[in-house]
């Protein structure tokens, strides 16, 4: 039984809380039609972002991993309590049969997601050069944040180990695993490689659910199906291949930079264009809901990859410079 609660606080922490913020961001954005893929994928990365700003300053000050554990779980706790009273107060706007045919929607990709995820785990060897495990590990033994070398348990001696640490405290994605291994105190290693797989597929999926109804709208299911059998196909052929030439999702989802690469920087670039297949209006750019995405798929860019603040940064500020470029040559409004 005690199992069965810890997974449920873990579907909490990676399904539930994030559907809520996402829900609560898209209706205060006007959106009527509520995608839950959407509203997941915003509240998660919101989240992502809000526990970088947390995660760093608790590094910077040198405490603990159970005192950024506590830190998150009272955020945690009063995000939920704000987006319960949201929903609470926006309850009449909110239809039950609309919520229920969403629900219906995610059956065929809750499957595929189980798929993808049971062929990772039981079928694909971890990646060698991913040290995630030892990370989480270090963290969770010792109760610290980037103060022991994961690779041999010591405080760091060489400048060399010490560049390292403060290179892996610059994008503290471990130390998120960890907080969640100790809300729920799991054996890291079964932790990352059995149970995490579960809370990261279903990100990769949205995402590319969301870039083939972009691509491939109204009625084209079966252009979509096949956008996303090429898309998984692709992705596995590293795993077949004598050397990968761009990141394997099967081998090491968890790590920081597919996640960045495959899932968090497709979904930014999406938010830019919007749900129209144009670019939006200058305007656009400085209304609350878009700035929203972007500070936070920056702030999570720089929590899951060194360089992610300044390369979702470099893709926006590029986007909105050649959308002043072409509405100027078009005449049109800017």
């Amino acid at each position: 039984m005690l199992i069965v609660f810890k997974l449920l606080v873990l579907t909490g922490i990676w399904y539930i809380f994030p559907t809520a913020v996402g829900f609560v961001v898209e209706k205060q954005s006007g959106a009527q039609n509520i995608d839950f893929l959407q509203c997941y994928l915003k509240g998660i990365i919101i989240l992502f972002g809000l526990f970088y700003l947390i995660a760093r300053i608790v590094i910077m000050q040198k405490l603990s991993l159970s005192v950024l554990t506590e830190i998150w779980c009272k955020v945690m706790i009063l995000v939920i309590i704000l987006a319960l009273a949201f929903i609470f107060w926006k309850r009449k706007e909110i239809r039950l049969s609309d919520i229920i045919r969403e629900v219906k929607k995610l059956i065929p990709g809750i499957l595929v997601v189980i798929i993808l995820t049971v062929f990772s785990v039981g079928a694909v060897t971890v990646s060698q050069k991913d040290n995630t495990v030892e990370s989480v590990l270090t963290m969770y033994t010792f109760d610290t944040l980037y103060q022991i070398n994961p690779m041999t348990g010591k405080a760091p001696m060489l400048p060399v180990e010490k560049e390292l640490l403060a290179q892996m405290a610059g994008s503290p994605l471990d130390a998120y695993y960890a907080v969640c291994l100790k809300i729920c105190n799991l054996n890291p290693a079964k932790f990352i490689r059995m149970i995490l797989p579960f809370f990261m597929f279903p990100i990769y999926y949205a995402v590319y659910v969301l870039w083939a109804r972009f691509l491939f709208p109204g009625e084209k299911a079966g252009k979509r199906y096949l956008f996303l059998a090429m898309i998984w196909v692709l992705y596995a052929i590293p795993l077949a291949a004598d050397k990968a030439f761009y990141f394997s999702v099967f081998q090491n989802e968890w790590n920081g930079e597919p996640l960045f690469f495959l899932a968090l920087l497709p979904w930014s670039i999406l938010q830019i264009f919007g749900k129209e297949k144009e670019l939006r209006s200058l305007k656009n750019y400085a209304s609350v809901p878009v700035l929203i995405c972007y500070v936070a798929s920056a702030l999570a860019g720089q929590l899951m990859y060194e360089k992610g603040f300044f390369m979702i940064t470099f893709a926006w500020v590029a986007v909105i410079v050649m959308t002043g470029i072409m509405r100027w040559k078009n005449g049109s409004s800017i």
